[in-house]
């Protein structure tokens, strides 16, 4: 009696085919031809964007959470130093509310808010690792622990009202090291919070996230970062993190491809590839080994950030005319 008829053979030849090509398409096996194809567009993409002019003077890097600051600018924030700039960066939450961060880091399904809060502390540790690794002095850094996955509702819904973190269960700043302990969890005082860092580093250029990153609280904190350098007159740029499904392309570490975005241009406006050093991406590399509680999960993610550039997303002018292809969106 045969185990399997021919015609079960064939599927399941064809399944495990079209396993072995979309893992080659996703992590950039350029020895299979999915993953040639993936290789190629990210570099003749990236080839494609202008070199970016460096970078200097004071910079105010506003981060969603710990991790973004090393993932989307290590190599960035390192130049700036390099050049004589000053770096700075506000962290606008702690990272805790990311179950299943918690989860392998305590090697329990089951999370309580204090394991929530726990992991807050050990991710504001990280970053302070990473930043050491980067060069950025301890006194520069800025942490708000405001609520991971809660900045959309404090700015809208909770904007006086005190908003309670379902992953924490409390409703005001519950770290030592923040800027403002005990302060409670409304958008009120995050704008009063993140005005203050504004006003104490003065930047010259801020990098905040784009308005087209995927995850929430950077979409919020692009708003409130964008409203604030505009109000000011800082030189603003944009960066990315969660870029879409799969973003970035190929998955893993490829120390020799350069970043290339999900879409060259983005709002009328195109990206610039900023260049990475040997010396800036190995010290990026040790930044992010100082994430161990996030590399549990999402290592492959983080890895595929280590590349020959970065990327940067001008603002547009204040007064330029919106181009017609956005017309409508």
């Amino acid at each position: 009696m045969r185990l399997f008829k021919p015609r079960r053979w064939k599927r399941l030849t064809a399944t495990l085919t079209a396993v072995v090509l979309l893992a080659a398409f996703v992590n950039g096996w350029n020895w299979l031809p999915t993953g040639s194809l993936t290789v190629q567009r990210v570099s003749s993409v990236a080839a494609a964007l202008p070199v970016m002019a460096p970078l200097s003077g004071r910079v105010l890097f506003v981060s969603p959470h710990p991790d973004d600051e090393t993932l989307a600018a290590g190599g960035i924030l390192q130049d700036v130093m390099a050049r004589g700039g000053q770096v700075y960066v506000v962290f606008l939450t702690s990272g805790d509310g990311f179950e299943w961060d918690a989860r392998a880091t305590i090697r329990d399904f089951t999370v309580s808010h204090a394991d929530m809060l726990r992991l807050g502390l050990r991710r504001m540790n990280e970053a302070r690792a990473a930043a050491q690794a980067l060069g950025i002095p301890k006194d520069h850094l800025f942490f708000l622990g405001f609520p991971d996955q809660g900045l959309t509702a404090i700015s809208l819904q909770n904007y006086l009202v005190p908003y309670t973190s379902s992953h924490t269960g409390v409703n005001r700043v519950p770290y030592a090291g923040t800027l403002a302990p005990g302060r409670p969890y409304t958008g009120q005082e995050l704008d009063r919070q993140l005005a203050a860092v504004y006003d104490r580093v003065k930047p010259d250029t801020v990098l905040a996230p784009s308005v087209q990153d995927g995850h929430p609280d950077h979409r919020t904190a692009a708003y409130l970062a964008s409203r604030l350098a505009s109000q000011r007159g800082e030189k603003l740029y944009y960066y990315l993190v969660h870029g879409g499904l799969e973003w970035p392309l190929p998955k893993g570490r490829h120390d020799a491809l350069p970043l290339a975005p999900p879409r060259p241009t983005s709002q009328g406006l195109t990206w610039s590839r900023y260049p990475v050093t040997d010396e800036q991406r190995a010290r990026q590399v040790e930044a992010i080994k100082a994430y161990r509680s996030q590399l549990m999960v999402l290592g492959r993610f983080m890895w595929a950030f280590v590349r020959q550039n970065e990327l940067l997303l001008p603002a547009p002018a204040e007064g330029s005319p919106i181009p017609p292809a956005d017309l409508g969106k």
